[in-house]
């Protein structure tokens, strides 16, 4: 659930422009006008179904006059068969509001050497037997020598629905160039890209690879620097893959998701120096699954290779991960960076900090060592684990899982709290690892259950701890972005009576109808009175603002409108609910400067 200050923080600043707009139904007559657009221009797709609805754009906008092509209505143009969007050496262009219910083998939207492309507020299905990526973010394939005239850079990806994936390929893949002397080829990936405020779910079943929600860059590619974001975004029953969203690539950031009931794990698979922050895990009771080939599948955390990666303020509940799936897990490696260029194996985790984080209820804790059948003979190196919270009732919090593969002193504990339960002890396995009080703390938390936000809380009982001065430096706030002093609680939540900013997401806060482009006005939220609400028959809703200028009910389970109207000439609506099938739903309000968004639950 999303709080009405976050909302202030993570709205897209808008464009602005002065074109008239145009409208369209034929996909040559727009692909036309667009190309031959010398000024921005706003270019409207009337609402409707279209099918093998396809155009290639080559045009560029500016920052203050972009080219826009957007659907009439958020969700109002349905587009199916091979319809598809090319956009190539292109920029500052926006592409808006359409749902994509296509049949076809090929990418949805397909960005080639272009810069400041945003992909807003759309729905996307594909129904296939191949392997398609769906959204690709790459340079121009027949464009790959010195100095790179088209790299990709500055894209947006945000407010948007990816569903329903049961083939391989990637829901959103970030590609990029590669240089090639004759010689040899090096690969640099599109940078500066973000990934915001989308809704994944129904990923699967479990593919043998290639079918993470996300990918980031490839091995190849894996030396160079990103700089991709991944923020505010929501994973549900992302199955299709052991790396829910796979990291191939440095220097990248991934914070403040929440994942839920997704068979994988967060993977930094290939490349150094990234941050993962502030994101939040839920197993939500989802049992251990069964692949096609008879592998066990399980909800998982973070599984960490490379180099001088910074793992903070995450929160972990109830995932059942084992192996390679645990809550973090720390295998062994099979290649040192800097002594190996295959770039395909799984380079050990070395100079890497883990703190304040936050692992609740899980059926493992922290895995460590695991050699997959004496395949990974290199050790971790110089990792910090401090300033972590681990409780739950089985197994071990810390586990070293194949003994030979202790890391003794190659693992630094400072400050962490762990707090077995049940048949649950703090260690197992371990030959040369043991913890004394300035490492571990074996305390009660003292969490309350944060009914409304639905995690584990600290509170004013819990523990304060002290940090490393090299961790104050880097953990400046909490999992809900409030500020953390010297010292603080354990874990990823500090008590504290700031605005919480961040928690975790569910669908209201993401996709093509959270906040859209306006304020929310709390005012009206606070007025606004909906009734019954879970509703079976009929719905009524009171207290409608006079400057309100349309309504509409959105389903979330498939991004579609299901009713609207703009007579709202009256403070008051009844809304006939009994032919709509169970669900959630938003009911969104519109004014000229204003929006009001609400959760509606129908239950036959």
């Amino acid at each position: 659930m999303m709080t009405f200050k976050k909302i202030t923080l993570l709205v897209f600043s808008l464009y602005s422009f002065t074109a008239s707009a145009q409208f369209y139904t034929d996909a040559e007559d727009l692909e036309t006008d667009v190309n031959a657009a010398n000024s921005g221009g706003v270019f409207i797709v009337s609402d409707g179904t279209y099918n093998d609805f396809e155009a290639t754009i080559e045009n560029t906008g500016t920052a203050t006059n972009p080219i826009i092509i957007k659907a009439e209505s958020v969700g109002g143009v349905l587009l199916t068969g091979e319809s598809k969007f090319v956009f190539k050496k292109s920029a500052h262009c926006i592409l808006e509001g359409f749902i994509f219910d296509a049949t076809s083998d090929e990418t949805l939207v397909k960005l080639e050497g272009c810069h400041h492309i945003q992909i807003t507020r759309n729905t996307f299905e594909l129904t296939t037997t191949e392997s398609v990526k769906w959204v690709y973010i790459g340079g121009v394939w027949n464009d790959n020598t010195l100095p790179f005239q088209y790299p990709s850079h500055h894209n947006i990806i945000d407010h948007n629905i990816f569903q329903n994936k049961t083939t391989p390929g990637h829901y959103i893949t970030v590609d990029g160039s590669h240089e090639d002397d004759g010689s040899d080829e090096v690969y640099y990936q599109s940078t500066y890209d973000v990934i915001r405020l989308n809704h994944f779910r129904n990923n699967g079943p479990r593919a043998v690879n290639e079918q993470e929600s996300i990918r980031i860059g490839w091995s190849e590619m894996s030396p160079s620097s990103g700089h991709t974001i991944v923020e505010h975004n929501l994973f549900e029953n992302c199955d299709g893959d052991p790396e829910v969203v796979s990291v191939k690539s440095c220097d990248n950031i991934i914070r403040h998701n929440t994942f839920r009931s997704s068979y994988g794990s967060l993977s930094l698979r290939h490349g150094n120096r990234n941050i993962v922050e502030g994101n939040f895990f839920f197993g939500n009771n989802k049992p251990v699954g069964t692949s096609a080939a008879g592998s066990s599948l399980y909800t998982g955390g973070i599984r960490i290779y490379g180099t001088d990666h910074v793992i903070i303020n995450n929160y972990m509940e109830g995932l059942n991960g084992t192996r390679w799936d645990a809550p973090i897990t720390l295998t062994q490696g099979d290649a040192i960076d800097g002594q190996s260029t295959s770039y395909s194996k799984h380079f050990r985790a070395e100079r890497v900090l883990i703190a304040n984080n936050s692992l609740i209820n899980n059926t493992n804790g922290i895995e460590i060592g695991f050699d997959n059948n004496n395949n990974y003979n290199k050790d971790l190196k110089d990792i910090t684990i401090a300033n972590n919270t681990i409780t739950g009732s089985e197994n071990a919090l810390v586990s070293i899982v194949d003994v030979n593969n202790d890391p003794g002193t190659e693992v630094e504990w400072q400050n962490n709290l762990m707090y077995p339960t049940g048949s649950a002890v703090t260690l197992s396995g371990a030959t040369s690892t043991s913890f004394d009080t300035t490492e571990v703390r074996n305390t009660d938390p003292m969490f309350t259950y944060n009914t409304v936000l639905e995690y584990w809380k600290s509170t004013s009982s819990t523990p304060l701890f002290s940090s490393s001065s090299t961790i104050n430096s880097l953990v400046l706030e909490d999992i809900e972005g409030q500020p953390r002093s010297a010292t603080s609680n354990p874990g990823a939540d500090d008590f504290s009576n700031a605005i919480v900013r961040f928690s975790p997401l569910d669908s209201v806060d993401v996709g093509p109808f959270a906040y859209n482009s306006l304020a929310v006005d709390p005012i009206l939220k606070m007025n606004l009175k909906i009734s019954p609400n879970p509703a079976d028959q009929q719905v009524h809703i009171k207290n409608i603002p006079t400057n309100a200028k349309y309504a509409k009910l959105i389903s979330t389970s498939t991004g579609k409108t299901v009713w609207s109207t703009t007579n709202l000439n009256t403070l008051e609506v009844n809304l006939e609910t009994k032919n709509y099938p169970s669900g959630t739903y938003i009911l969104q309000f519109e004014g000229y400067t204003w929006r009001s968004i609400e959760k509606l639950f129908i239950q036959h």
